[in-house]
């Protein structure tokens, strides 16, 4: 049999290799970096692997204004190169950088001073325009907008409330239409249409903080939203049906929280795993239940933001199991920070990290196989709250510390394929209250195809997939994409963000012609997923 190299993964929230995943999956990023911690999932999870063995800077740019939250990682204007794309904090807009060597393609002010944009989105909201688009909620207006990846034109805007809102906003395509809805939380949990902004459904619950999870945690096929809100009097975890807001259930906490969604316990079933900025850690079963809580220390401090450490979740020492990411930081108190390392079983604590900024992260703590070692780093980024350094990247099996970088103040942070290389690099940009450069951190020699996180490289159809004599092999050349597919399959070819570019019927090989660009390729019927790009 033949065995092919897939090349470069840019599908944020496309599948995986795999078989009997839902399309697209949310679980982890492959490549792009489209959203708050990666995915819709928010796990906080890269699963391509990258070649960075220390603090090598690929190419920076400095716009003169601090961030908060983090950059985004994707092909916004539709060249076939991903781009990067920069909430500004202190000035209140957007910028927009190319990957290939960090020069400005645009930028947009949407006004404010220190209480600008946080973490954006990108996804397709409007198949009638070029590119992709952009969604941010602006925290002095308290408005989501959603701006032109071409050249950051404003496309709509609406009044959402939540106060002083920070909260990140998710795209996702819940009804498989081929557009993006945009999920955010204000005054209420809110679905808007991604073509123009309007309500598609709200439900009661408000939080100025709050990050909106989306996965199918039940397997019932059908996509559900997670987020934590203030409904009724008390702070809930509030699980709601994605294509039309309906009510499953809820389970109160006691302050505003962030989650993050994974498969704990290997029983097939995801579960919630809550941050809240009262020291605790929830893990909830998808039917609501409690599997486990713990309390982690410290409290809300009167400033609980700073307390608000979004979970991430991966299995970081490769026994099988997930493990927890956390960080603490006691804003004002007299208490270390520290990064834990839990069991997601049972919350139970693995190691823990108390360093320099160890802390506080609101959105760090990401993680992937940086340096293709086969072990999982998790990278810290500081935000200049206390001594230097600014980032640390600790092993994630042990917590020991592999390198680390102080040249500026940082605070933001993303994984990504920045420069189509097939290997993953990461941004990470000033933290809100100084002005210094985002940086982009690479190989400090040219590197290609670095593979995907527990996937090998090579695909044998004999190893993978052979579902009733179909499987799925690709293969870029000069002007497209050969492919084969065993005997005669519908395929079904989409860009990165889910748009579907083309289908045709393979007996068995077949050329396609494509621009260059990334491709997901998918047999119809049959959930067997291949990613290549055009060069």
């Amino acid at each position: 049999m033949k065995r092919v190299i897939l090349t470069a993964l840019s599908i944020g929230l496309l599948p995986v290799f795999g078989y009997g995943q839902s399309f697209p999956p949310v679980n982890a990023a492959v490549g792009t970096w489209m959203m708050h911690h990666g995915s819709t999932s928010l796990s906080g999870l890269q699963l391509l692997r990258g070649a960075v063995t220390g603090p090598h800077v690929k190419c920076s740019y400095s716009f003169g204004s601090g961030s908060e939250g983090d950059p985004v990682i994707a092909d916004i204007n539709g060249d076939g190169l991903n781009e990067i794309v920069i909430p500004d904090w202190s000035n209140g807009g957007v910028w927009a950088f190319r990957g290939t060597d960090c020069s400005l393609l645009w930028s947009t002010s949407l006004g404010g001073s220190y209480a600008g944009v946080v973490t954006p989105a990108v996804g397709e909201l409007n198949p009638s325009i070029p590119g992709l688009e952009i969604a941010v909620t602006h925290t002095n207006t308290a408005s989501v907008y959603a701006l032109s990846g071409i050249d950051g034109a404003i496309l709509w805007s609406l009044y959402i409330g939540g106060g002083h809102n920070m909260s990140p906003p998710t795209i996702f395509d819940a009804d498989g239409n081929g557009v993006g809805e945009v999920y955010v939380v204000g005054d209420y949990i809110y679905a808007l249409r991604g073509t123009d902004g309007s309500i598609i459904w709200s439900y009661p619950a408000s939080s100025h903080f709050g990050s909106i999870a989306i996965d199918d945690i039940n397997n019932d096929g059908q996509y559900e939203v997670v987020t934590v809100g203030y409904s009724g009097g008390r702070w809930r975890v509030i699980v709601l049906r994605a294509t039309d807001g309906s009510f499953l259930w809820s389970y109160t906490v006691g302050s505003q929280g962030n989650p993050a969604i994974a498969d704990l316990d290997n029983d097939g079933y995801k579960e919630i795993v809550v941050a809240t900025a009262d020291g605790w850690l929830y893990a909830l079963r998808h039917n609501g239940t409690l599997y486990w809580s713990i309390y982690m220390g410290y409290g809300a401090y009167g400033l609980p933001e700073g307390l608000m450490n979004s979970p991430t979740i991966a299995d970081l020492n490769g026994d099988g199991w997930k493990e927890i990411v956390y960080g603490h930081y006691d804003w004002g108190g007299d208490n270390p920070p520290y990064v834990h390392v839990l069991r997601g079983t049972n919350g139970s604590t693995i190691w823990s990290y108390s360093g320099p900024l160890s802390g506080y992260q609101v959105h760090a703590r990401k993680i992937a196989d940086i340096d293709n070692d086969g072990q999982i780093e998790i990278i810290l980024t500081g935000a200049g709250y206390g001594p230097e350094p600014y980032i640390q990247v600790l092993n994630g099996a042990t917590g020991a510390v592999e390198w680390t970088y102080s040249d500026f103040s940082f605070e933001g942070l993303a994984i990504g394929d920045v420069d189509n290389d097939g290997c993953m690099e990461f941004v990470s940009t000033p933290d809100c209250c100084f002005s210094a450069s985002f940086v982009v951190f690479d190989s400090p020699t040219p590197v290609s195809d670095c593979g995907v996180l527990g996937y090998d490289d090579p695909v044998k159809v004999g190893e993978e997939g052979n579902i009733g004599g179909v499987y799925l092999l690709v293969y870029p050349v000069k002007g497209g994409v050969n492919v084969e597919t065993g005997r005669r399959a519908f395929i079904e070819i989409y860009t990165p963000d889910g748009r579907k570019v083309k289908w045709l019927e393979v007996d068995r090989s077949a050329f396609v012609e494509l621009k260059k660009g990334t491709y997901v390729f998918r047999v119809k019927g049959h959930n067997l997923y291949r990613t290549v790009i055009v060069r």
